[in-house]
């Protein structure tokens, strides 16, 4: 059964959605409640979470291996029964052995679902409409991570702390459903170079690709500064209310919605590399903005990183899928995820060590916005390369 690209890309999102949305971010907002119900430490409670990003890590490292012999439709079906398995058991788990495999489960499913996700549905489309695809693809993240805030918020109200379980029971159930979804419609077509040998060295062929790790890599330490320290420096620093800080963290998720979409199609006529460096400064930009601890700026700073923060891995998926092909893609963007990841486990214990020795968050937030502008100097070797290069398929980057 042929699939229509537009279905195709929705399904993708979908799965998206459960990869990341359900699978990650979802124990960060059901944390407190957990910990209240069963922990009882969030001493304990971290070292829990720290089981899905180890996974997450450790499923990227399979995925690049894997993507030589398996098509992407094959890993990201096998990632959506990897996470509903994982979500199915975080709704009967009594401690924190039995969360950390569910945890472990659905951080190797959601490497299996995302790694692949993008090139998959970049190659379905023409390529002037490559990164608004991409951008599309990773909106299903930001429109999951409402959807789970929404339901967290409401079976809250009316179930109490316990309700934790039945908001994971619910994502279980969309995530068997999408799962069944690609099973029947997620098929490779004849047209597409799915078959076409792999090389281990893919990456490298694609210009400017030690700049746009790097640029990745720098996204990964920014981003896990801000996301892990911004409602406790609006907090401690600022003097912002709890519900006022939360308030602030919400406009993330909603920038999150829609970063990929605005930035996928922009890079699509301004160019990749261009597109890279001006949203790195963006990033840069709204991270300095939170030590000054006023409004409208937090308010702005949170919408405009929620925006950069899905719309800039689309516009390093898209370059990388102008050169390569979806089973080439899984593998170079799996490379480039462990940067980032790597990066991602040091910004925390950094910037919390930072915070302590400092007597507060401004060290740390102007650490990550000077990151952040490194990524968008490194971007420049993207800009370069490909200035007076095309791409096989005639797009600029």
């Amino acid at each position: 059964m042929q699939v229509r690209p537009r279905v195709l890309v929705l399904l993708v999102a979908l799965a998206s959605a459960v990869a990341q949305a359900f699978g990650r971010f979802s124990y960060a907002l059901l944390l407190p409640a957990i910990n209240r119900d069963l922990l009882g430490s969030y001493a304990v409670a971290g070292l829990v979470a720290t089981a899905n990003v180890t996974a997450y890590l450790l499923g990227t490292l399979a995925v690049s291996t894997l993507s030589r012999r398996a098509r992407p439709a094959a890993l990201i079906q096998a990632g959506l029964a990897c996470s509903a398995l994982g979500l199915a058991l975080l709704t009967r788990a009594d401690g924190a052995g039995q969360l950390s495999v569910g945890l472990t489960l659905t951080g190797i499913g959601g490497a299996f679902i995302w790694v692949p996700a993008p090139g998959l549905a970049g190659s379905v489309v023409r390529p002037s409409r490559r990164g608004a695809a991409i951008g599309v693809a990773g909106s299903g993240i930001g429109a999951g991570i409402v959807f789970a805030s929404a339901l967290t918020w409401g079976l809250q109200a009316q179930g109490g702390d316990a309700s934790w379980r039945t908001v994971y029971l619910v994502e279980t159930a969309i995530a068997l459903v999408a799962l069944v979804l690609l099973l029947l419609l997620l098929r490779p077509a004849p047209h597409r170079d799915d078959d076409a040998p792999v090389r281990a060295a893919a990456l490298r062929r694609v210009p400017g690709w030690i700049g746009l790790t790097s640029g990745y890599a720098a996204y990964g330490l920014a981003y896990s500064v801000y996301t892990s320290y911004l409602v406790t420096a609006l907090e401690d620093d600022a003097g912002f209310s709890a519900g006022h800080a939360s308030a602030v963290y919400t406009l993330v998720g909603i920038g999150l919605t829609v970063g990929g979409v605005l930035l996928g199609p922009l890079s699509d006529r301004w160019g990749r590399g261009a597109t890279l460096v001006g949203g790195y400064l963006a990033m840069a930009g709204a991270i300095l903005l939170v030590p000054l601890g006023l409004e409208p700026l937090a308010s702005v700073s949170a919408l405009l990183f929620g925006l950069m923060m899905s719309g800039l891995p689309a516009v390093i998926a898209a370059h990388l899928s102008d050169f390569l092909t979806p089973r080439e893609f899984a593998g170079a963007f799996g490379r480039c995820t462990l940067a980032f990841g790597l990066a991602q486990l040091c910004g925390p214990p950094l910037g919390g060590f930072l915070a302590e020795t400092t007597g507060g968050f401004l060290v740390p937030f102007l650490l990550a916005g000077l990151v952040a502008a490194i990524g968008a100097g490194v971007s420049l070797d993207v800009l370069r390369a490909t200035s007076t290069r095309r791409q096989p398929n005639g797009v600029r980057s």
